[in-house]
This record gives C-alpha cells, sequence and structure tokens, in this order.
C-alpha cells in the first residue's frame, strides 16, 4: 500500500477528526477527575481507540516538514519514530484498563481511586500537538491565516471555557448540590457570561473566600483580553477575506482618479474600466507575470506549459513540435488583452512582433475591407518578420479576446535555434499569400 499524501483529503478528514478527539479527551478526562466519575464510558474508549489508529495513519502518511517531503515508508517511519511518535503513543495508552487489570478493578477508596483518574492526565500530552495539526491544515487547505488564528482560537477558547468551569467547581464556588452535570453546566454559564463582562449577578463569588474573588478576577482579565482578541481577528478576517478583490478594487480606484484627474472622456474611461473588470473576470486581477518573475526559471516554465497547454495543441507552429522548442518558448511568449475594436495590427506599420490568439475572434483586414476571420490557436503578423517588410494588413479584435506576442527578436532567435520551427513559420506565410 502505498502512503497517502500529507494532503490527501482522506489525511485532511483525519486530522479534523483527531482534533476534535483530542478536545473530548480533554474534556472527559478533566470531568472525571473533578467529579470523581469512576465507571468507566464507550465514549473513552472509543477515544482511546482513535489515538491507537493515528499512530498507525502516521506511518501510511507522506511527511512534508517544511520544504522536505518523505516519501519513502522508511523515511516516513524515522522520521515519525524521532518526532511525535513519543506523544502519539503515550496517548494511545489505555491506562484505565491497565489499572484495572493490576489492581482487580477500580480501587473503593475515593481518594486513590482518584489518584488513579488523575494518571489518565497524562494523556493529555496529546494536546501539544494540536498546534501543529492546526499547521498542517492550514498548509493543506489554504485558509486564510485571519480565518485561521479566529478557528484556532475558538478551538483553544472552548478548552479554557471547560477547564475554567472545572475550576470554579473545585474551589467551592456555585452549587455544591445536585447532580454533577447540572453543575457543570452552571459553571460554564458562569464562566461564559463573566468572560463576556454580562454577567447577570445571579452566580457570583461568595463575599466570605478570597480564593472565589480572586479566581473571578482573573477569568475577568482573561475575558477582556480574549474578547478584544477575537473582536481584532474578526475583523482583520473581514477586511482579507477576499484579498485579490480588495487589492483589485484599489488598482480600480487608483486608475479612477487618474482618469478623472486627466479629464479623459467619458466613453473612453468606460473603455478602461471595461478592460479592468475583463481582466478581473479572467484573471482574479492577478499579473501572472509579476508572479513567475519571482520563480525560479525551471518552475516558471513548468507552470507556462500547464497554463499555455491549450496553446500548445491549438497552434500549428507549436503542435508536435520538440519539447525543448515549447520550453524555451513559452517563456518568451508576453500574456495580451486584445479589446473589441482594438487595432493589434494596423495595415503599413512596420513589423516588430507576431501573436498567438487564444481566445476571441479577430478580422483581418486589407484598405479597410475585411478578407478572413481567425479563431482561437491562430498566429498572425509573422509575414512581415519574415521578410523585413511592413504589415500588408490590419487585425482587427471582434470582442475581449486573450493571446501572446511574440517580439521579433524573440521570433529570429527561436528561427536560428530550431529550423523545424522556421520551416513551419514559412510553410504558414506562404499558406497565406495563396489565400
Amino acid at each position: 500500500m502505498r502512503p497517502l499524501s500529507h494532503d490527501h483529503p482522506l489525511r485532511i478528514v483525519w486530522d479534523l477528526l483527531i482534533l476534535g478527539s483530542i478536545l473530548c479527551f480533554l474534556f472527559v478526562i478533566s470531568y472525571r477527575i473533578v467529579f470523581g466519575s469512576f465507571a468507566g464510558s464507550v465514549l473513552y474508549y472509543a477515544l482511546n481507540v482513535l489515538f491507537i489508529l493515528d499512530v498507525a495513519f502516521n506511518f501510511a502518511t507522506k511527511v512534508k516538514a517544511g520544504y522536505v517531503q518523505y516519501d519513502a515508508p522508511r523515511d516516513i517511519a524515522r522520521h515519525y519514530l524521532r518526532g511525535w511518535f513519543a506523544v502519539d503513543l503515550i496517548a494511545a495508552l489505555p491506562l484505565e484498563l491497565l489499572v484495572l487489570a493490576a489492581f482487580g478493578g477500580m480501587p473503593a477508596d475515593p481518594r486513590r481511586a482518584r489518584l488513579y483518574l488523575l494518571l489518565q492526565a497524562i494523556t493529555l500530552v496529546k494536546l501539544f500537538k494540536a498546534r501543529r495539526i492546526f499547521d498542517e491544515l492550514e498548509e493543506s487547505l489554504r485558509i486564510i491565516p485571519a480565518m485561521r488564528r479566529l478557528v484556532t482560537v475558538i478551538y483553544w477558547l472552548s478548552m479554557a471555557l471547560h477547564l475554567m468551569a472545572l475550576g470554579w467547581i473545585l474551589i467551592g464556588a456555585g452549587e455544591a448540590e445536585g447532580p454533577s452535570l447540572d453543575r457543570y453546566i452552571r459553571a460554564i454559564y458562569w464562566v461564559t457570561t463573566t468572560i463576556a463582562t454580562i454577567g447577570y449577578g445571579d452566580y457570583y463569588p461568595s463575599h466570605g473566600s478570597n480564593a472565589q474573588i480572586l479566581y473571578t478576577i482573573a477569568v475577568e482579565i482573561f475575558g477582556v483580553g480574549m474578547f478584544s482578541y477575537i473582536i481584532a481577528n474578526v475583523s482583520s478576517l473581514v477586511a482579507n477575506l477576499d484579498v485579490a478583490r480588495s487589492a483589485h478594487q484599489r488598482r480600480l480606484d487608483e486608475v479612477n482618479a487618474y482618469l478623472r484627474a486627466q479629464r479623459i472622456p467619458a466613453e473612453l474611461q468606460g473603455r478602461v474600466r471595461d478592460y479592468y473588470s475583463y481582466l478581473w473576470e479572467k484573471q482574479r486581477g492577478v499579473s501572472a507575470t509579476a508572479i513567475l518573475d519571482d520563480m525560479p526559471r525551471s518552475l516558471s516554465q513548468e507552470i507556462l506549459l500547464f497554463l499555455n497547454r491549450e496553446l500548445v495543441h491549438r497552434v500549428e507552429l507549436f503542435d508536435g513540435a520538440d519539447e525543448l522548442f515549447v520550453r524555451e518558448s513559452v517563456q518568451l511568449l508576453k500574456p495580451m488583452v486584445f479589446l473589441p475594436g482594438e487595432y493589434i495590427i494596423r495595415q503599413g506599420e512596420y513589423g516588430d512582433c507576431m501573436y498567438f490568439l487564444t481566445s476571441g475572434e479577430v478580422g483581418v483586414e486589407v484598405d479597410g475591407a475585411e478578407i478572413a476571420r481567425l479563431g482561437p490557436g491562430s498566429p498572425f503578423g509573422e509575414t512581415a518578420l519574415l521578410e523585413n517588410l511592413h504589415r500588408n494588413a490590419s487585425v482587427v479584435s471582434s470582442g475581449y479576446g486573450t493571446g501572446y506576442r511574440l517580439a521579433k527578436a524573440d521570433f529570429d532567435v527561436l528561427r536560428s535555434k530550431y529550423p523545424d520551427f522556421d520551416r513551419r513559420v514559412r510553410e504558414v506565410a506562404a499558406k497565406r499569400r495563396k489565400a
């Protein structure tokens, strides 16, 4: 069986399940310790089984540590044994079963029984792994940082509420009588209203107990800090919910301010805004050139090959061409956006580049009369480059379209290095002349 990828959907679901299990395990263990609940529960044993399975699951999952990935089972096992294996193993130990087997059942003395329950707290070392799981999920799910912080705070806050409620009970505050579940619910109610600073005064510390008053002060200070932190993260989350859209809107505001300051005609302003709307719809306002320029050449080549896979198959000059030629040429192509009615090429101008149309449609005009129409996958403008002549026709975009521009200097380099490309270009130009 091949190891699962670290970002496989099954692994992501499993990590979410383990995060929930860690939370439940803390609730179960601490609740049983405070209320002296010595009877075993199905939930406790089910969580033990999950932690045992988690150990096996980690041996069968690829590991990604920073930019290093371990794929081989031997490397995975070595990395896991040196890392989180000890923590996962301790958390998976069924300590209660070991105690029951060693003493023939839970000791009758409540104090000794509670001591054995405290031993179970050793298994809570799994809490230390929760942060690591959150970091792995952030990388796998590509969560917005503000969202990750908010979810993480809610996760740890739920633990804090639970532990503070149990602490309230331990110091003798709240209701001393009644079923343990009722006392716990009322303690949770007190902690929640105190932290949220909306306490109604129905539950409060005893005026004769310094411990309860000091405990209440500590909870209130914690609540003020947590409340401020959550508000700040919610504000950040709303502001950065769509980073690309926010950046695009800021850019559009700058463009509009410039157009107004320069008193550009309203009709031309409308065309400019339409252009940016088209960019947002097709590219989400992100400049591929700016991003790819920061990457190593080999990596940017792979991305460009993926992005231009349709161009490579549609354009005759690329289809079936040598792989080295394709890899080099995609690095030289510059992405273009064509607007409705735009003259991409004008008849009579000097030819300094050629184009490849990837979407949309263009018309070929000679002396103002349309003689042909070209669709996606069509190259045009190569004739003037071959013969060092002025353009013999105009090319007009019929609507919005996209394509690539190849400069004459790059065009000549490709022709000199790859004879097959030179031959294909000449064949295409010859067909155009006959047509």
